[in-house]
Order: structure tokens, then sequence, then C-alpha cells
């Protein structure tokens, strides 16, 4: 007979620095080659990005591979237009004071998708990108707020989450990730929160997150597998 393992989750309560290693971990098994260098690449030269490094960005975080089919315009969820109007004029990381009026101009940038059924669709750069794009402006140090982010900051919290607001962003979100990072205990190391958060998100979305967390016995967000 063929051997069937059987498997059951099961929820249970978790330190920070235990939260982290696992979703960090998880994020890092789960990674491709392209991800991890060019990420590290366009991290190592900030301040200095060139019209090229832009375009790598809106490759990264649209796409996270280096497949030509998938990197060009009229491709669903792919602002092909925005990062290269980007890449003419490469943005310089705002100040503190200008980082709301940075963020609603990336925001609202507009393209249009045109498919081969003749329908055309505009769509907005929204704010996934625009923290991208601050994200690597500034060398790591603001984080991406993207769908995934916002499942795992309410799955942790129980914040009422703001999908595309800026101001919350700003005078929420940023405040909350600063004290997470210092109770996971990296404060200096903030790319393995961003990892955690992306993996607990992503999981957290998927039909076993949900089919996990949902049960009436299930604790609270926070906990871990």
């Amino acid at each position: 007979m063929t051997k069937i393992d059987f498997q059951v989750l099961r929820t249970a309560e978790s330190s920070a620095q235990d939260w982290l290693r696992l979703w960090a971990d998880r994020y890092d098994s789960g990674s491709s080659d392209f991800d991890k260098r060019k990420y590290a690449e366009l991290i190592e030269k900030q301040g200095s990005f060139v019209a090229g490094d832009l375009v790598a960005m809106g490759q990264w975080k649209d796409v996270g591979s280096e497949s030509p089919g998938k990197w060009k315009e009229n491709v669903a969820s792919v602002a092909f237009r925005i990062w290269i109007e980007a890449a003419d004029e490469p943005p310089r990381c705002p100040k503190q004071d200008e980082l709301q009026t940075f963020l609603e101009e990336w925001k609202e940038r507009e393209y249009e998708d045109v498919y081969s059924n003749g329908k055309h669709v505009r769509k907005h750069f929204g704010l996934s990108r625009a923290t991208t794009l601050l994200h690597f402006l500034s060398g790591g140090r603001y984080p991406i707020f993207d769908s995934r982010v916002r499942t795992a900051v309410k799955a942790l919290s129980g914040l009422s989450v703001a999908g595309d607001e800026v101001a919350w962003y700003i005078n929420r979100f940023l405040g909350y990730y600063d004290e997470l990072a210092a109770a996971c205990g990296t404060p200096n190391d903030l790319r393995r929160l961003d990892k955690a958060l992306f993996s607990y998100g992503a999981f957290r979305d998927s039909a076993e997150g949900k089919f996990l967390f949902n049960r009436p016995n299930a604790p609270p967000g926070g906990d871990t597998i």
C-alpha cells in the first residue's frame, strides 16, 4: 500500500522573534534568484540611480522575473509606461515633510492598458508601487505597503487598514512598522521584517491560510503554524 502522510496544521502562540524567523525564512525559501539579486543590486545603488535602475524597480515589483513576455505594456498588473516615465527623469528621495506630496503624486499617475479585443482601461500607479519607489529611493528605510502587508498588519494588530490612503501609511503604518521592528529585535535589519510581513500576509490570503485561521477555535492574529 502506498504511504499517505497525513498532517494537521496547528495554530500556536509564538514570540515576535519566532514569528519573524519563520515567515522571513519562508519568504527566502520561496523567492527567486532574480528577486534576491535584483533587490540587492537596487539597494546597493541607492543615491546613484540611472534610468535603467528605475525600469528594474518596476520589473522587480510588477513581474518578479526577467521574462520579457510579462514585462511590457498592456499586461495586467504591469504599470510599464509609468516606470518608463520614472526612468526618463529619476526622482530623488523625498524629505520627511515631502512624503505626503511625493506619494500622492506618484499614486495618482495614470496609465492605459489596451487589450487585444480593443478595450481600453485606465489605471492608477497606486500606493503599492509608489511605496516601492520610495523604498528603493530611501535605501529600504520606508517599507513597501501592498495587499499582503495590509493583510499581515490586520491579522497581527486588528487595525482597520486603509488600502490606498497615503495619510494612513504615513501617520499610522510607519509608526506601527517601527514598533514591529523593535518588538522583533530587528531595527537594523528592516528587510527581514519586510520579508516576514509579505510572506505572512500572502499565507493569510491563501486558501490554506484562510482555512487555518478562519476556524472558530483558531486563536487571534499574531500566531504562527
